[in-house]
């Protein structure tokens, strides 16, 4: 496992290089994770979350709070948001990473942020999964 610095705001916009941060993060603090598998497949990545017994669009581990993935131009990028420090890395020694090289996943470039505030899930409305504009309502 690669982990890089936590990086401000302000760097993780303008630049790709993370520059160390002054303080370390607390481990109890709300905190944001990117994976980068550099090389990786999205077919790779839905293999891990079955093999976790993890779903897309259902519920996450104990301790996370949401996850999104997409490919990029060099592999696949992981963002998730997680309760505490500790709950990413006891999740992540004991829970994914044991199971990356049986799929062939190279272990993740890591860089965590600092979570000021976020937002859960807000009401599902039927008329919007169905693609009705939602000026109309």
């Amino acid at each position: 496992m690669t982990v890089l610095d936590q990086a401000s705001p302000t760097e993780a916009v303008q630049s790709t290089v993370q520059e160390p941060a002054s303080e370390p993060i607390d481990s109890e603090a709300v905190v944001a994770v990117v994976m980068d598998f550099v090389g990786a497949t999205l077919r790779q990545l839905d293999h891990l979350l079955e093999r976790m017994r993890l779903s897309p669009c259902g519920p996450g581990v104990t301790g996370s709070l949401f996850q999104w993935s997409r490919r990029t131009l060099d592999g696949v990028r992981v963002t998730e948001v997680w309760q505490s420090r500790q709950y990413f890395e006891i999740t992540f020694r004991e829970d994914i990473q044991p199971r990356l090289s049986g799929i062939g996943l190279p272990d993740p470039e890591i860089t965590t942020y600092e979570v000021h505030s976020f937002l859960t899930q807000g009401p599902i409305v039927a008329q919007q999964a169905r693609g009705v504009d939602r000026s109309e309502l």
